[in-house]
Order: structure tokens, then sequence, then C-alpha cells
């Protein structure tokens, strides 16, 4: 059977612990139990929250400005897709043309003046004209008057020489003459030898020129009367006859003197004149050498010259030198003149899956502590979409010290790379922008509160 008085001792419990006062502490006490172990053993996430923009992690071109001339046309604009050759801004070019072209026509009379004087030098050497046609620059004429020299020299040489045949002819004839003398007079001594040895002897002679001295002798001997007489005209007649042949043989004497003086010169040597040639030759190779070298010279320095102008010309058109995404750098690039070397765009990589991307962002200085590489990052990109982009990446980089911005003070610049799932990829331009979230560690609940009421907001 049931005993009453159990009923009543629950009553009683009942009444002692289920009071207003019991309900009320008990679940607040153990609440208290519950948030001091949560704050103690539970972790809280420390994030740091910044903006970043999406790029690439390589820029594949720097586009600079070229020219300081003013803009003709500009092709640039923001995530235009380019490919390599493009032409991306021009710039007037007027002057440049215009310089192009003068230089041009004097490289080109350069050129044409040192192939004649090539020609000229060719035609020196091998002595005869290397030129096809009449020359503009005259030089065939300066040929054609070196000859002319030449042949003067030779002239000069064969008047020489004729000059010398014709006296030494003058000289033979006039020896000639002379030995004919002698050889007359040498004859006339014989026959007065022979006369004188007739005279001496009393032979008879015949067919002599002085048969008459002979004749007048015998003719004056007859008419003698004595032997005296006759010896006297002998003696007489001898003398005379001896005279003869001593006068012929001083004229003999005479005729050999003046052969000896008649000279004749030798052989008339070229020699000299062939060195005036070559003198001449040499100095016309040097002069011409000398113009050479000039003028290569000159041409080098004209060509150098227009290579410069060239290239300053080819700077007035831009073009992109590789395939890829436009990212303007400024938003000046719409003014009418980019200074020269200025940075004015950039060309990305072309998006695709396989493209890899970053975020850079920038942290301020108090915020730095705890911030290293390798920690994950959350980047969201607040599109007008029912579905925000949002991907993961990892911090790559962080600069060593800080840079300033104007007035918002000084900033840490940091990049992070980024992995987009395949199917937002066509959601994903350069230059997004977004919000960051980094997690640089963790601490329990306890330690964060602690560290806000001190003030320490790492």
């Amino acid at each position: 059977m049931f005993d009453p008085n159990y009923l009543e001792s629950g009553e009683f419990y009942q009444r002692r612990y289920n009071n207003f006062s019991t309900l009320i502490i008990m679940p607040i006490f153990i609440l208290v139990i519950f948030v001091i172990l949560f704050g103690l053993f539970a972790k809280r996430e420390i994030v740091v929250k910044a903006s970043g923009e999406i790029e690439p992690t390589k820029v594949l071109s720097d586009i600079q400005s070229t020219s300081n001339n003013a803009i003709d046309s500009n092709y640039l604009s923001e995530n235009k897709l380019v490919k390599k050759g493009d032409t991306l801004v021009t710039f007037e070019s007027n002057n440049e043309q215009v310089s192009s072209k003068l230089l041009k026509n004097q490289i080109t009379n350069a050129t044409a003046c040192l192939k004649s004087m090539t020609l000229y030098k060719q035609s020196i050497n091998q002595g005869s004209s290397a030129f096809k046609e009449s020359d503009e620059f005259g030089y065939d004429s300066l040929f054609n008057d070196y000859i002319a020299q030449i042949d003067s020299l030779n002239d000069e040489f064969n008047q020489q020489n004729s000059d010398k045949q014709t006296a030494d002819s003058q000289a033979e004839h006039q020896i000639d003459v002379l030995k004919q003398g002698q050889t007359k007079n040498t004859q006339q001594i014989s026959e007065c030898q022979d006369i004188l040895k007739s005279i001496k002897t009393g032979a008879k002679v015949s067919n002599n020129p002085y048969q008459y001295v002979y004749d007048n002798y015998v003719a004056q001997l007859a008419n003698a009367q004595t032997a005296a007489e006759k010896e006297q005209i002998k003696q007489a007649v001898i003398s005379n006859v001896q005279q003869q042949i001593d006068q012929l043989t001083t004229a003999n004497t005479s005729y050999d003197g003046q052969i000896a003086s008649v000279t004749k010169n030798g052989p008339l040597s070229k020699s000299s004149t062939l060195d005036k040639i070559n003198d001449l030759k040499q100095q016309q190779l040097a002069n011409i050498q000398k113009k050479i070298n000039d003028q290569q010279q000159s041409l080098n320095e004209l060509t150098a010259k227009d290579s410069s102008v060239n290239k300053e010309y080819r700077d007035t058109v831009i073009k992109a030198s590789e395939t890829g995404i436009l990212h303007l750098a400024s938003d000046k690039t719409n003014s009418k003149y980019l200074p020269k070397g200025t940075i004015i765009a950039q060309i990305y990589p072309k998006l695709t899956k396989k493209t890899s991307l970053q975020v850079k962002y920038y942290i301020p200085v108090n915020n730095i502590l705890g911030l290293k590489t390798s920690q994950k990052i959350k980047f969201t990109v607040n599109q007008n979409v029912t579905k925000p982009l949002s991907v993961t990446g990892k911090v790559t980089k962080i600069s060593s010290a800080p840079v300033s911005l104007s007035k918002e003070g000084s900033f840490y610049m940091c990049t992070a790379k980024i992995v987009v799932p395949e199917k937002q990829v066509d959601q994903v331009k350069y230059g997004l922008q977004g919000n960051i979230v980094i997690t640089k560690g963790t601490k329990s609940w306890f330690n964060y509160y602690k560290d806000i009421l001190l003030g320490n907001k790492n």
C-alpha cells in the first residue's frame, strides 16, 4: 500500500528546491561557467581587412610613350584585347618625314659620289677608264685630264727623242763630211808622195793628178845647163812638194780634231718620264683616297643621322609588342601630349583558366604585425549580382618598407596569389576591386577582449 507520509516529504522537497530563486540563479550560474570556459578555450580568428585589386602575376609588356609630339590617334582603352603588332598610339610625324626624306636624298647622292670616286681610283690603277657612262660628278673628266697629262709627258719624251735623233743625224753627216775631206787629203798626200818619190828616183809617174808638177820638173831639168842648176831645181821642187804634203798632213790633223769635237748623245732613257708618270699617278691616288675617306665618313654620319631620324619616325607609332589585355597606367592617356618615357599602359596576359592571378592591396602600418607570407586570404568582389565573386588565396609578398599614400598615411604593399574556380573565370576582369580578409592567427575570446580593454589592436 502507498504510504501517505512519502507524499508529504516530496511536497516538502518540491517546495524547497523549486522556488523562483532556485530557478533563476542556477541557469545563470551555469551560463557564467559556460561563458568562462568558452572564453578560455574557444578560439577566435584574428583578421585584417583591406581593399584590393585583381592583376596578373606577370606583366607581359610595359607601354611607354615614345615621342613628345602631339598625339594623332589614340586606340588605348581599359581591358581591351590587343594582338601583337596592333597600333595603339600614333603621333604627328611631319618633321620626321621631311628630315628622313632629306637625309635619304643626301645619302643617295653621297653613295653615288663615292661610287664615282671608286671608279676613278680603279681607272687610275688599271690605266683605262672604268666609267661606262658620263659621270655626273665629273670624275670621268678628271680621269681624261689625268690621261692627257700622261700623254703630254710621253709626247715630251718622244719629242726629246726625235730631237736627239735629228741632232745625231746631223753629227753623223758632219763627221762623214769631215772624213771625206780627210780621205781626200790622205789621197792627195799619197799622190804627192808618189810625185816626190818619182822626182827623187827619176821613175816616171802616170795617172797622177800632180803629174804636171813632175812634167814641169822634167822641163826645167831639160833647160838646166849645169848639174848644180839641175840639183837646185830638184831640191826646189822637192821642197814645194814636201810643203804641199805637210799642209795636207796638217789639214788631216785638223780634221781629226774636228771629228773628235763632233759629239753624239747616248741613248735617251725614258726612266725620268716614267718616274714623272708614276709620281703623277701616286699623287692622284693619294688625293682620291683622301676624298674617298672623307666621303665615306660623311656617308657614315648621314647614315647614323638617318637611323636616328628613322627611329624617331618609328617612335611616332606605338604598337603592341605582345598579345594580351590592355591596362591603362593612368587617367592621362586621353591627353593631347604624353611625355616621352612615360609608362601609359601595360599588357596583361589574356584571361584563361590557366592564367595566374594575384590581388594587390595595402595594409596600414598599425595592422602589419602578425602578417606574413603564406597566410590565407579571402577576396570578395561585391558585384551587382545575386551571388558575389568570392575566391581564396595566399599571401606571396609583403613590402619591406611602408609607402606613403598622400594624406591617408603609410601602408605596406602586399600581394596574394588567388585561385579562381573554373565556373567563375568568366566573371573575372583585370582591375576588379573588392574586399580582402586576411587571417593572421587565432586567439581565445578571453585574450581577444582583454586586448581590446588594454588597447592592443593586434
